[in-house]
């Protein structure tokens, strides 16, 4: 039998934290525990980056159960939901407001707009949720010229290395031969259109920049298979996000 451990944090923290964290949701299978949960999940991503993946591994085993949670529906009224409907509304919720502007123009790993556009590519490598937003954010970065998105200047930047970092993260999700955008935006010149516009100055971000761009103009057109960025990603978000 598992151990109780009092926090998400604590249980996130264990060798193995799925059986911890499925003790405390079953002993509160509400949404408001699933959305402490995803909480924490992001609260530890925002401190240490590199575990994105140690804690994701564990989310997505406990999504696996056949718990289900008291919420309610689209008209107030109590209900019960599987735990992967529990996990699409809250993470949607989350990543709706994580990703709606930049607030911080510094390009560190404490940026939470990069930690949320970190944060969205994993959601879509797991399919936790698929969200408007995480779409919108991408393209607000892919396309910083268009008027249409109306974003400050000021935040080209960082709405184009969070482009990146969901690109590099989960970009055949998107764009992959098997991907649900697939065709519709030319990735690799809107990326030739920001180097040459030399809109990213930091050196870390240009490293970024340049990663991304050469994942999609030389792998990813010889690949016939879906990319798994995760290892051509990796060695620039330790440096990064240590």
């Amino acid at each position: 039998m598992a151990e109780s451990f009092p926090t998400f944090r604590d249980a996130f923290n264990q060798p193995d934290p799925t059986p911890h964290l499925l003790k405390l949701i079953e002993a509160n299978p509400q949404l408001p525990t699933i959305t402490l949960l995803v909480y924490v999940y992001m609260d530890l991503v925002a401190e240490s980056p590199t575990q994105i993946y140690k804690y994701a591994d564990a989310l997505a085993s406990v999504r696996k159960s056949k718990i289900t949670v008291a919420g309610g529906d689209r008209l107030g009224n109590p209900a019960q939901e599987n735990i992967r409907h529990a996990f699409n509304d809250v993470f949607v919720g989350f990543h709706s407001f994580d990703l709606d502007n930049v607030k911080d123009k510094s390009v560190t790993p404490s940026n939470e707009f990069l930690v949320a556009s970190l944060i969205s590519a994993v959601s879509m490598m797991y399919t936790f949720c698929d969200s408007p937003a995480q779409v919108g954010a991408l393209l607000r970065g892919l396309h910083y010229d268009d008027e249409n998105y109306g974003d400050d200047v000021s935040s080209r930047e960082i709405l184009v290395l969070g482009a990146c970092l969901q690109l590099l993260v989960a970009g055949s999700y998107l764009y992959g031969p098997k991907g649900t955008d697939v065709g519709r935006v030319d990735v690799l010149g809107a990326l030739e259109r920001i180097k040459a516009a030399d809109i990213v100055k930091d050196p870390n971000g240009q490293q970024l920049l340049q990663v991304c761009d050469f994942n999609f103009g030389y792998i990813f057109p010889r690949l016939k298979i879906k990319v798994d960025y995760d290892s051509t990603s990796q060695g620039w978000l330790q440096e990064l996000c240590p």
